[in-house]
């Protein structure tokens, strides 16, 4: 039986080249080219763990490096990450986390 193709976690279009570990998580993602080659990464995976150190003024360097470089792979506004962030945070208060 034949494995089905991978397709990239982070655009969802291209095919994906292979799994790969997301930096600074202990999880793997599908990864295509493109989206290997701009260091772009899974959007609801950045947003969660930066909810998780409260908020991207909170992040080391590499990690606000990797969520831009995200941003701008998809055509995303940084406003619009900080937004699903805050959501994030009020999601996890309200469950107590």
């Amino acid at each position: 039986m034949a494995l089905p193709e991978l397709v990239c976690a982070v655009c969802n279009n291209e095919p994906a080249v292979g799994v790969a570990a997301i930096p600074g998580m202990p999880m793997s993602e599908a990864y295509g080219r493109k989206c290997l080659d701009a260091n772009a990464h899974p959007w609801w995976a950045l947003a969660l763990q930066t909810a998780c150190l409260g908020g991207l003024e909170h992040a080391a360097p590499w990690w606000r490096e990797m969520v831009e470089a995200t941003c701008t792979h998809l055509g995303r506004s940084l406003e619009e990450f900080n937004a699903e962030v805050a959501r994030d945070i009020a999601q996890m208060e309200a469950d107590g986390v």
